[in-house]
């Protein structure tokens, strides 16, 4: 969509904006109920989600699918809703999702006026948060039953409940979305981060320079505010230890409860183990960075220019970096029997006909790994050094021990980063949801019209994310 600046205490700016919701809100219903016609039955993993949801409204929560990973607070959460007004069927169960989706607009347009305030204009902000809501690995899901937009709007709550200052009941809501999904206890860790950060910051001596906070002498001040605390005094440093523990408290108690079930299940995946054991995929970060540059180009490619400069300033370490890559593209090129063999998905089709299938196109995208990761770092090199680090070190937490190349598990490290990016320029913007429009409309359009039957299963096929 193009959005026209307007002044934002504008009484037509305000009009503009209730009339982009309605209209956002008409059709995304409108297609929400186009697709549900075109694909009425289970669609992939819905064949064990929904039923379980059906389960757990009819009141049966000892039965269990073994077939599921995650965690049944998704169930938990329909069933309650849906359970007391009689409305357990696929239709009303997908629409969870849609709601869901109408909840990230809200969330991702509070969470851009609470970081960015009056740094950013309003429309910047709103078109941001649409293009974040309708980002299109995430966007797609509005219409079927699965964890992931659930999931990102019980993460996005707690990211503003911890910018709201409202600390404890953040930790809380974080505790539910590991309910969601397991792997956003590593987001629960990260605020944690940026809460003792936080904390440090407030026992330092002289306040960080905006020309210091986001280099890594940062990290030097942080480590020297707590040696100051040492060097006063044992007395003086166990109450500053206690002190960090009480603010931290709430997220402790969530490390130990997930602790507790770590040990207790024997892993972080339930159910079914096989499909999910922990590797080593550092390729999955180069994946990540094209990912991003896939839809953040406008942001990224003005960044070539420095990026040769830096080539050429430091070939010594850029040829050192480039080597680097190119063994771990060698060694660590790792693929999921899922992806050879499950042509649903778009992961199949890159990797039988590209990556598969020519070895030497995995090197040739080595040069490209070397500028989109370099842009990718470089688009966050304005924030805290600290929380570049902290974001650096959840992303690879996430991604790294993932055998299955999935755009799902980008999602969420997506969003955070580009919640996290400089202020774009307008054309950036117009660009960036020019891109969204188009993807969208062609998944939609391969959804609908590319159909195709396995031998076992009764209902046509489809390609998704």
């Amino acid at each position: 969509m193009i959005l026209l600046k307007r002044n934002s205490q504008s009484i037509y700016y305000s009009i503009y904006k209730y009339v982009l919701f309605i209209i956002f809100v008409i059709s995304t219903a409108s297609l929400f109920i186009y697709l549900n016609r075109i694909q009425p039955h289970y669609f992939i993993d819905e064949m064990f989600h929904i039923p379980q949801t059906l389960q757990y409204c009819d009141g049966n929560f000892t039965v269990w699918d073994s077939k599921i990973t995650t965690l049944p607070g998704l169930y938990f959460l329909s069933a309650a809703i849906l359970s007391p007004v009689n409305l357990c069927n696929i239709l009303y169960i997908r629409c969870i999702n849609l709601f869901g989706t109408f909840a990230n607009l809200y969330l991702t347009y509070s969470l851009m006026k609470q970081i960015h305030k009056n740094k950013w204009e309003d429309w910047m902000q709103l078109e941001i948060a649409y293009n974040i809501t309708m980002f299109p690995p995430l966007f797609f899901w509005f219409f079927l039953y699965y964890t992931d937009v659930v999931s990102v709007n019980i993460v996005l709550l707690m990211l503003l409940l911890h910018f709201r200052t409202y600390y404890k009941i953040s930790a809380f809501v974080g505790l539910l979305s590991i309910l969601i999904r397991q792997t956003n206890v590593i987001w629960v860790i990260f605020l944690a981060m940026e809460r003792l950060v936080d904390l440090l910051h407030q026992h330092m001596q002289k306040p960080i320079t905006s020309n210091v906070i986001n280099r890594p002498v940062h990290l030097k001040l942080l480590w020297k505010s707590i040696m100051d605390k040492v060097n006063i005094g044992k007395i003086s440093f166990i109450k500053f230890l206690i002190e960090i523990c009480i603010n931290l408290f709430p997220y402790i108690i969530v490390g130990v409860i997930f602790l507790i079930f770590l040990i207790w299940n024997g892993g972080i995946v339930v159910g079914d183990h096989t499909a999910h054991v922990p590797v080593i995929h550092i390729s999955q970060l180069f994946y990540f960075s094209v990912f991003i540059f896939s839809f953040l180009w406008p942001y990224m490619i003005p960044h070539y220019l420095i990026f040769f400069q830096n080539i050429q300033n430091h070939w010594i370490l850029s040829s050192f970096i480039f080597a680097l890559i190119t063994v771990i593209v060698h060694c660590n090129t790792l693929v999921h029997p899922y992806v050879l063999a499950d042509n649903r998905h778009y992961t199949f089709y890159i990797w039988n006909k590209f990556m598969g299938k020519y070895v030497i196109f995995r090197y040739i995208l080595i040069p490209v790994y070397c500028f989109t990761i370099y842009s990718t770092l470089y688009g966050i090199s304005h924030i805290r050094f600290a929380t570049q680090i902290n974001f650096i070190f959840c992303t690879v937490i996430v991604l790294i021990p993932q055998l299955l190349l999935e755009p799902r598990y980008f999602i969420i490290p997506y969003i955070f980063y580009r919640l996290s990016m400089r202020k774009p320029k307008t054309w950036q913007i117009v660009m960036e949801s020019f891109t969204n429009a188009i993807i969208n409309f062609l998944q939609f359009f391969i959804f609908v019209n590319k159909v195709f039957y396995w031998e076992d299963q009764t209902y046509p096929q489809r390609i998704s994310w």
